[in-house]
């Protein structure tokens, strides 16, 4: 691995350990013992940089998705042992989802959820729970599900019993709200929670 790679895998490790606003080039070079001045050899500036770590946790996700797609046979509990095997991917995440504040952060936190939506989580998921919806309507559901998850999630406690029972203890709360606000044995799009409901 060369010494770029090495800033980026490092600088990956410590965003999601830290978050952006707490990424040290400092400390990294410390724990890399390499020259603080070498940074500026391979980025402009630490924007610069965390632009190169979104392009890595790209790419991880990418992997996970394709994992997903050939591992995964049921939601729970085989999607949390695939998030799982990414510990320092679902860090990342969890920073972007604190700092949606930042435009660019929060598209990047919702485009990564989309990717795995779109490949084999929302297929898994409608069939887990039997949801009488359509996609769009399960996506907007399992949006709102992961955000509440994220809002939830201990980065010190990455234990697979902790996330299955945050998703299933949130998954009861939006099925009991959607079954108050719908008609028997139907749901509707108006009747899907938001995070904001969850919270």
């Amino acid at each position: 691995m060369d010494t770029r790679d090495l800033w980026i895998e490092k600088g990956y490790e410590h965003f999601g350990l830290y978050g952006p606003d707490s990424l040290s080039i400092k400390l990294i070079a410390q724990e890399l013992d390499i020259a603080r001045t070498s940074f500026n050899y391979y980025f402009s500036n630490k924007e610069e940089f965390c632009d190169e770590l979104i392009e890595k946790h790209y790419d991880l996700v990418n992997q996970y998705c394709d994992a997903g797609e050939l591992h995964c046979k049921k939601y729970l509990p085989d999607l949390h042992k695939l998030i799982l095997a990414f510990p320092i991917g679902l860090k990342f995440q969890k920073q972007l989802f604190n700092h949606r504040d930042n435009t660019k952060f929060n598209k990047v936190y919702i485009k990564c959820n989309e990717m795995g939506d779109q490949q084999f989580v929302l297929r898994l998921f409608i069939d887990y729970y039997k949801l009488p919806l359509s996609v769009e309507e399960a996506a907007l559901l399992h949006g709102s599900l992961t955000d509440a998850w994220y809002s939830r999630l201990d980065i010190n406690d990455l234990t697979l019993e902790k996330l299955i029972s945050s998703t299933e203890e949130l998954m009861q709360a939006i099925l009991a709200l959607m079954a108050n606000s719908s008609s028997p044995n139907s749901f509707s799009k108006v009747s899907i929670p938001t995070f904001h409901d969850l919270t």
